[in-house]
């Protein structure tokens, strides 16, 4: 557990970015990013990324729900978003004791793990756009402030 635990968050963390690679090929083979700012493109991508990822989890509630747990639909969303934000609080845990189900389970488990990778990715993307942005806004009034613009004017 000490090394495998460690080495499957790296391969999702790999597993996501090409995800969010693969999402950018298909916006551009689209057309989708044609006469878009990088901002609006970046935007763009995350909206799908995470339509994508909700659309995994409510896939995967739905099939819960319907085929193989006794659950409503709003129990089988909260276990899959539980399950897939490797939470588990262990309140609710499917019965079925199908190889199948547990082989599909699996599967999706690792694909919504990858999906909110995904999603993550995008966000610490825009996070550090963001800190760019404020960091380079800062060191502007500084400088302002305290090495030009009314630095004569001060001493006059």
């Amino acid at each position: 557990a000490l090394i495998g635990i460690p080495l499957f968050m790296a391969c999702l963390a790999v597993y996501a970015q090409h995800t969010a690679n693969l999402i950018r090929w298909i916006m551009k083979k689209l057309g989708l990013t044609h006469g878009l700012e990088e901002q609006q493109t970046e935007r763009m991508q995350q909206l799908i990324t995470f339509a994508f990822c909700l659309t995994v989890i409510f896939t995967f509630s739905g099939y819960l729900t319907y085929m193989e747990e006794d659950w409503d639909y709003t129990d089988s969303v909260y276990f899959t978003f539980i399950s897939f934000t490797t939470i588990g609080f262990g309140d609710l845990y499917p019965s079925s004791n199908s190889t199948d189900f547990h082989i599909i389970f699996i599967c999706f488990l690792i694909l919504g793990l990858i999906s909110l990778g995904t999603v993550i990715e995008a966000q610490t993307t825009n996070f550090g756009n963001l800190l760019s942005t404020i960091s380079s806004s800062c060191d502007c009034l500084c400088k302002n402030r305290c090495f030009g613009g009314n630095r004569a004017e001060v001493e006059d």
